[in-house]
């Protein structure tokens, strides 16, 4: 997903923080939210690489974000969510993969029982299989 929503959220944030802070009993939420504003911009700026290394951090202050400034929780959220899916999708091609060797190993296994293949043969296409 695009990191432009994380930044958004923490401007957002910002912005609403500091528009919070102009009374004493605003700026007790405000300051949570210039802070989660801030840390949230930041990490929008951060290349891919690291920004799955906080993605810990972003669900902290999504869920801060959540309960003081609804919106930027949500975009947060958001971003947070389509982060797990991407991930998510690349560990469901490396199971489909793990499925395909075992299925590959149990038709070989098969052609052995059955004695269509030899010893060898079985034992140079097993090896293949699980280079792959």
């Amino acid at each position: 997903m695009d990191k432009s929503v994380l930044k958004i959220a923490g401007i957002f944030a910002i912005v609403l923080g500091i528009l919070a802070c102009f009374t004493l009993i605003g700026a007790i939420i405000g300051i949570p939210m210039i802070i989660g504003g801030y840390k949230i911009k930041n990490i929008s700026a951060l290349p891919d690489e690291e920004i799955e290394k906080q993605k810990d951090t972003i669900l902290i202050w999504t869920i801060v974000l959540l309960f003081i400034c609804q919106l930027s929780g949500i975009l947060c959220l958001v971003y947070y969510l389509s982060m797990g899916n991407y991930s998510s999708s690349s560990n469901s091609s490396n199971s489909k993969t793990n499925d395909s060797k075992y299925d590959d190993l149990e038709k070989l296994d098969k052609l052995y029982k059955d004695k269509v293949i030899t010893k060898e043969e079985f034992e140079a296409e097993k090896k293949r299989i699980l280079n792959q």
